[in-house]
């Protein structure tokens, strides 16, 4: 069951804009240059306010971790990681909260993730995934090799060496961030831009779809390759189960 705890209204558009929300936190863009941090778990609460960038914010992250909770907010001039727990400190205590640049004038970023310990974030701009320090401005890495935007990059939860990036061209790779080479190439999954990837650890597979609403499931194995478990086409198996719901409804009715 899903059951709605929170509904906010935006200033802007924000269907092709990252926004962050993990456990206990959920945050969405301000008059574009600034953010508003609810607490999930006393909707009533006063939102954090969150002031620093200077362009309008593309993309915005939570940590994966609970102690501190880091947020990542990206626009065409800053990439800055927040320590949202300091800040609402900071924010009691009359001051301006404040957080850490740790990357700037990289381009529009799209997409940002951290790391499972949170030591490292993977910001896709065009078609380039940089991979910076969330401590300090240091760009660690500079990984360019897809032919279209990048969509997408996040770090695997078993291996902190491997990251999975998603496309416009239509493909995924999987990248050893040791030697900041691919390690597999997918081939051209569909007519349409990949979206997303997303792990599954427990049996070591990787889900990703692309906007026409097909998803595709691989295994990736301790060499680096993926192997095709199964392909699913998300607007078939709607137009099926609306047709089942017709029928039931059909039948019930005689």
């Amino acid at each position: 069951m899903v059951i709605e705890k929170l509904s906010l209204t935006c200033d802007r558009l924000l269907s092709h804009r990252q926004l962050a929300c993990c456990r206990s936190y959920c945050g969405i863009p301000l008059d574009g240059m600034k953010m508003l941090i609810y607490t999930n778990m006393d909707i009533d609460h006063k939102p954090l306010l969150l002031t620093g960038h200077h362009g309008e914010i593309s993309a915005m992250t939570f940590g994966k971790g609970s102690r501190p909770v880091l947020l990542c907010s990206a626009s065409a001039d800053y990439i800055i990681v927040w320590d949202i727990e300091l800040c609402q400190r900071r924010t009691k205590e009359g001051k301006v909260a404040a957080g850490t640049v740790i990357g700037s004038l990289l381009g529009e970023v799209v997409y940002l993730s951290f790391c499972f310990s949170d030591e490292r974030v993977a910001a896709c701009s065009g078609a380039t995934v940089y991979i910076l320090s969330s401590k300090r401005q240091e760009v660690i890495s500079t990984l360019t090799s897809h032919l279209r935007p990048i969509t997408s990059a996040e770090f695997c939860p078993w291996n902190k060496d491997i990251l999975v990036t998603t496309s416009e061209d239509r493909t995924f790779k999987v990248w050893d961030l040791k030697t900041e080479a691919v390690s597999y190439q997918s081939f051209v999954l569909s007519a349409s831009p990949l979206l997303s990837v997303f792990f599954l650890e427990e049996n070591r597979h990787i889900i990703t779809g692309s906007t026409d609403g097909q998803l595709w499931c691989f295994s990736l194995t301790d060499d680096h390759k993926c192997h095709l478990v199964t392909k699913m086409d998300l607007q078939n198996m709607e137009k099926r189960h609306q047709m089942r719901l017709g029928t039931v409804s059909n039948q019930a009715g005689v």
